[in-house]
């Protein structure tokens, strides 16, 4: 059975770096940097091939929660070449929908999740969508599913997520016998090397493959957050079209001097329980 590594992420929480990280390693046979290297070798949940295929746009117009329905189908169809796993950039939360799962032990094989302090994801997020503060703490901190609707090609590409907090207990808790490592974005920006080592450990075990030292340290040099961010801007990104860049800042703690107190307080009492787990307060 084809299996999936999936790459996931609430939305501005590093889940592109790491793409950029992993594609370095596995894919760059020359290497040198490639700008093209991610997008080329591991791309976004669901396959645009597959959306045209499987999925029906009246039923999705009628309801963008019936995507639930082509979940499945949609990795069981996946096309891998050379081999019989695929890594897939993901921002759906793990769930299951008037009992669609989104995955299954059949079609996974484990799972990177990359996790990021909320109060940042509210101000990158809000860039990227031009979208203000308010409406995306609103989304952050609300208890019901809700759905990011974009369009490839004019099909629709529907991301299912949640609260910040939900995403993360979903992937760290859902599939309790699905192997997977959590990363801190905020780890990944004070020790890239140390963070990526220990997410290549991860993966030589599920993958029984055979650890590369040089190749560890190679994909950093790559995959440096001042390299990517100078290469979008002389050649633009594919997966974004927003006004703002994709690679805007690349730093922590960025909430202290932008959202006011009375928004700090409401992320705060929204993702509390998670906040402590992960340390964020």
């Amino acid at each position: 059975m084809k299996k999936i590594i999936w790459i996931s992420s609430y939305p501005k929480s590093g889940n592109t770096w790491m793409r950029f990280l992993i594609s370095n390693y596995f894919f760059n046979r020359s290497n040198e940097f490639n700008f093209q290297i991610a997008d080329n070798n591991i791309l976004i949940f669901p396959q645009l091939s597959l959306i045209k295929k499987i999925v029906d746009k009246k039923s999705l117009k009628e309801n963008p929660f019936n995507i639930s329905k082509y979940w499945l189908d949609l990795q069981k169809e996946v096309d891998i070449e050379g081999g019989n796993v695929v890594f897939f950039k993901n921002h759906n939360a793990l769930i299951s929908i008037e009992k669609n799962d989104f995955t299954n032990m059949d079609l996974t094989l484990g799972a990177i999740y990359i996790v990021r302090d909320p109060r940042d994801v509210v101000i990158s997020y809000a860039h990227y969508k031009n979208e203000s503060y308010d409406k995306i703490i609103s989304d952050l901190c609300d208890d019901k599913l809700f759905y990011n609707l974009n369009s490839i090609d004019n099909y629709p590409y529907i991301e299912i997520l949640g609260s910040w907090s939900y995403h993360y207990k979903s992937w760290k808790y859902g599939m309790p016998y699905m192997p997977r490592i959590i990363i801190k974005y905020e780890d990944l920006l004070k020790d890239c090397l140390g963070q990526f080592n220990n997410t290549i450990d991860f993966l030589s075990k599920i993958l029984n493959h055979k650890k590369d030292n040089s190749r560890v340290q190679l994909s950093v040099k790559n995959s440096e957050f001042s390299l990517l961010q100078k290469s979008e801007k002389k050649f633009g990104m594919k997966t974004h079209k927003g006004k703002d860049k994709f690679f805007r800042s690349g730093k922590a703690e960025q909430w202290k001097d932008i959202l006011s107190l009375a928004q700090i307080k409401k992320i705060e009492a929204s993702c509390k329980q998670v906040m402590k787990e992960l340390n964020y307060l």
